[in-house]
């Protein structure tokens, strides 16, 4: 068991963190594919063979669904993964993280405001360096540009009601993210299709020569994109909390630390500060959203029960102390 959790994790922290400099090292840059909807598409597709696949060597359970019900849904994975890529496309990595960054205290906005849900002051209060150091590492940001800003707004808002829609959406159908997956990658692919001309160069994509290289490179991001949703299906459940913050946090470190490696980032004061800001501000989130622990029962109690040979619950059913 811990074997495959070790594993899983492990895939999931490469295939998050992989995924991003292949696509924009190898594929946008390399490759010469600036088509960030097009490759979206080709993703979906291999992500639906992959769903298929797995079906099929029984890792989960394909549910019937009314494909009326995924419409909404399937929409907004259409712009939560599109934007993102245009993002990345016309971003620096640091700038295409820290955008992603932005969805939490976006997530608590909308939250608040929308279903009336409060936060406890120390997430609140985590927020402030969270939003400080966005803002230092925008302002220092050199690559920073008109078309960059207005698909990373666009990822930012996107990535936030898919995230909470696709939770309530997958509760309201009482599926698996595996499950409902099947249904959205086929769905937003054909959605995407039609509106390919509204956001690559249609031209420049019907006059582009594959060679053995980009299939590659196209290749080996849809195996790491695909990466990120199998391996969350793997240790779903199957972790703490605490572990899933760490994990986390640990990725972000990682695509920081990678885009100063392998695409030149410049180190600034502002950029470093900015940096740092934001994830400490991060890390008191991730604290903050811990479930609190559970405080150990106290010596009276333990030797109170002890005497009486243990305790009943409502049941009736006796329960060890």
């Amino acid at each position: 068991m811990f074997a495959l959790l070790f594993l899983s994790l492990t895939l999931n922290v490469v295939s998050s963190v992989g995924v991003i400099f292949i696509n924009k090292r190898l594929v946008f840059k390399a490759a010469d594919y600036p088509f960030g909807t097009a490759l979206t598409i080709i993703h979906f597709v291999v992500t639906f063979l992959g769903c298929v696949l797995f079906a099929k060597l029984k890792y989960f359970e394909p549910k019937w669904l009314d494909w009326r019900k995924v419409v909404s849904i399937s929409i907004a994975f259409c712009g939560y993964v599109v934007f993102n890529n245009l993002s990345l496309l016309t971003n620096s990595v640091t700038m295409y993280q820290i955008s992603k960054i932005l969805c939490t205290p976006v997530i608590v906005g909308v939250e608040r405001f929308s279903q009336g849900k409060r936060h406890s002051p120390g997430t609140l209060a985590s927020l402030f360096p969270v939003c400080l150091g966005i803002i230092f590492t925008v302002w220092a940001d050199n690559e920073i540009n008109f078309w960059g800003c207005f698909w990373a707004l666009l990822a930012v808002v996107a990535n936030s009601f898919y995230t909470l829609w696709g939770k309530s959406k997958q509760q309201e159908l009482g599926v698996t993210p595996m499950q409902i997956l099947t249904y959205q990658a086929p769905m937003s692919a054909l959605m995407l299709f039609i509106c390919i001309p509204f956001f690559d160069d249609w031209h420049k994509l019907t006059a582009y020569k594959y060679t053995s290289q980009s299939l590659t490179y196209i290749g080996l991001s849809c195996i790491f994109a695909f990466g990120v949703n199998f391996s969350f299906f793997l240790f779903v459940g199957q972790t703490s909390a605490l572990t899933m913050n760490v994990v986390g946090y640990f990725k972000t470190c990682l695509v920081f630390l990678g885009g100063f490696l392998f695409f030149e980032t410049p180190l600034s004061v502002m950029n470093v500060f900015g940096i740092s800001t934001t994830l400490v501000g991060l890390a008191m989130y991730s604290k903050a959203q811990l479930p609190p622990a559970v405080a150990p029962p106290s010596l009276t109690s333990v030797s109170s029960s002890g005497a009486t040979g243990g305790s009943h619950d409502n049941s009736g059913k006796e329960s060890a102390v």
